[in-house]
């Protein structure tokens, strides 16, 4: 696809917030990963009492070097790229990334400053990660889905619209606040094995990180990540090899997960020889796709 239609060929913001939605930290750990390449600085945060609950959102001690304490408050920073660190990016991209805690309070007065930042910024395009706990061995490739409630990124990516009902997060929230306001929008989803959700995962990471890298034609240097991803599997595998119950449970996801790969790529197939049977008898194409009914606005 060319640049003048890519619609994330421009100013592109990656959100990512500590809560439900980053089950074993996999989409903070991928932006932050992310944001160490690109050598991004802050530009904007979000530190106000008025919008985190320090109840269930409490700040944590550290120590510093010298062995003194700090305090560290929950917080959400917008950072911005100042360098091509560890990268190879092509066009007139830029990226930038909202990372932080989600917040507890206010959601409405947030939401309307946070797209004040955006358009102060002209960023063109948001893409909001994730990672939700499935039934999903840890021996195989982490899956990512992809889905959009914007027509036009629809078209472009081929994915499909989420048709999810019930109670949110503050992503969804800036996510229609985003649409309303003419910025295309992406969702993208890291299934995380439920067993292990608990502790943070590099390899979800990863395949957040390499799910962006396509999306945005872009390459990082993710050896170390890679590196800690491979070591992640192997403590898993050895816990497994200790544990009989659990090493059953494993064997019994894998199979499911490579039915229904194997049922996936059958169903591909098939979507490739329906095209070539349009192609060859001239029906290429089809109605128009560029619209749907009751979708104005998305």
């Amino acid at each position: 696809m060319s640049e003048q239609t890519d619609l994330f060929a421009g100013r592109t913001l990656l959100v990512a917030l500590d809560s439900w939605s980053d089950v074993a930290s996999g989409a903070t750990m991928a932006l932050n990963f992310i944001r160490e390449q690109l050598g991004s600085e802050s530009v904007y945060a979000v530190e106000d009492e008025d919008f985190f609950n320090f109840i269930d959102q409490r700040p944590t001690i550290v120590l510093d070097e010298n062995g003194d304490r700090d305090l560290v408050w929950p917080s959400l920073e917008l950072w911005a790229e100042v360098s091509a660190k560890g990268r190879r990016i092509k066009g007139s991209r830029e990226i930038f990334l909202l990372i932080g805690q989600e917040p507890s309070l206010k959601w409405h007065s947030l939401k309307d400053e946070l797209i004040e930042v955006i358009e102060d910024r002209e960023i063109t395009s948001v893409i909001f990660v994730g990672s939700l706990a499935d039934e999903a061995p840890h021996t195989r490739p982490i899956r990512v889905q992809q889905f959009s409630n914007n027509v036009a990124v629809r078209n472009q990516l081929g994915v499909e619209r989420s048709n999810y009902e019930g109670p949110t997060g503050f992503m969804s929230v800036l996510a229609q606040a985003c649409e309303e306001n003419g910025l295309p929008t992406l969702f993208v989803w890291a299934q995380v094995p439920h067993y292990v959700s608990n502790a943070p995962s590099a390899k979800v990471a990863l395949a957040v990180v390499s799910a962006i890298e396509a999306l945005l034609s872009v390459n990082f240097d993710h050896s170390t990540l890679a590196q800690a991803a491979f070591e992640w599997e192997r403590n898993l595998d050895e816990m497994a090899e200790g544990d009989e119950d659990m090493a059953n449970y494993i064997s019994s996801l894998e199979k499911t997960h490579d039915e229904q790969v194997a049922s996936e790529a059958s169903g591909d197939e098939l979507a490739k020889e329906v095209e070539k049977f349009l192609r060859q008898n001239g029906l290429e194409g089809g109605p128009e796709t560029g619209s749907e009914p009751g979708t104005a606005g998305e």
